[in-house]
């Protein structure tokens, strides 16, 4: 077949990635070489679609075009994930991942939170914070940890993200508005054990082994920082030892998190277990990152026993089929 591989283009990934995650332009170059490289082994011919801003343009230029693999977080910013999925939308092409309200629902944490309660997942006590002068409501309960409302790659989480009282939560509402310009999600901060699930399909999706993280203190305090991210200084175990009922709990709230935002193809989902062993689910990433022996993603999928090259030709068929269904 003939796929157009839409991706961010690494000049752009470079001034996004300023301060944020100095691995991140790289990442992008080497993930989009390796989709390439599968799509080539499993026999596609491939061409490369660079994001901008003459994107329609762009893919009407591209003669045969059958399917699109989008592997785009955004042009400027990631917020624009969502927007490039809707311009996709548009050409009527097939194309890898989830539909825009999906992206939409999954960037906006606390939309994603309101409909995993939905359907009976468990999530942290939250609240929006719009101003900083909203009373905190009687609800919450310290610590809580505060990010940004729509960051991806914990952007905007730092060490003193978690806060114990009411002084150190304004003082970090403050910090969300003045650098990033955009609401505070403020939620209940889970001590415990912190995991990643990846779900794979549409209609009847395959929930991966989970994986646990692995922070270097052992009081369940631990969380992920953009400085840890940076550094890479966390250790990875997948599968995750956890006791039989609490994984197959975990899965069944995981596939139903999935299916409320109408997840297509593949998404990873975040997740806290407390010390009495409910699984929280903190939130979706509706656009994993896909570097092979890298990102989370990949690896579990690797632990469910398919190779990178399986891995983006059943993405590619998932989305052939998913179109000709509709």
């Amino acid at each position: 077949m003939h796929v157009g591989l839409l991706y961010t283009p690494a000049d752009i990934g470079k001034k996004r990635d300023i301060s944020i995650d100095p691995h991140g332009s790289e990442q992008m170059d080497l993930t989009v070489k390796a989709i390439e490289q599968a799509l080539f082994s499993n026999g596609h011919k491939v061409t490369r679609i660079a994001a901008t801003i003459d994107l329609l343009r762009d893919i009407k230029a591209i003669e045969g075009l059958e399917v699109i693999f989008n592997a785009c977080t955004g042009i400027t910013n990631k917020m624009q994930q969502a927007n490039v999925v809707g311009m996709l939308e548009m050409t009527e092409i097939p194309f890898v991942g989830s539909g825009l309200s999906t992206h939409i629902f999954g960037l906006h944490k606390h939309i994603s939170k309101r409909l995993f309660r939905s359907v009976g997942v468990p999530t942290a006590n939250f609240q929006v914070f719009y101003t900083g002068e909203e009373p905190v409501e009687p609800s919450l309960r310290y610590p809580l940890i505060i990010k940004p409302e729509h960051e991806g790659s914990s952007l905007g989480i730092t060490e003193d993200s978690v806060v114990h009282d009411e002084a150190q939560l304004r003082k970090g509402l403050e910090k969300v508005f003045r650098i990033f310009n955009q609401p505070a999600l403020v939620e209940e901060f889970i001590t415990g054990r912190e995991f990643t699930v990846g779900v794979m399909g549409n209609d009847d999706p395959e929930v991966l082994p989970i994986q646990e993280i692995i922070y270097d203190t052992t009081d369940g305090k631990g969380f992920m920082t953009v400085d840890i991210k940076a550094r890479d200084a966390v250790g990875v175990k997948c599968p995750a030892d956890l006791e039989p009922e609490v994984a197959e709990r975990i899965k069944d709230y995981a596939a139903k998190a999935y299916k409320a935002l109408y997840c297509d193809e593949y998404a990873r989902i975040d997740v806290r277990l407390d010390a009495e062993g409910t699984p929280y689910f903190l939130e979706i990433n509706t656009l994993p990152g896909m570097q092979p022996e890298y990102s989370d993603f990949p690896r579990v999928a690797k632990a469910a026993g398919y190779t990178y090259e399986s891995l983006i030709q059943k993405m590619l068929v998932m989305a052939l089929t998913k179109h000709k269904e509709k």
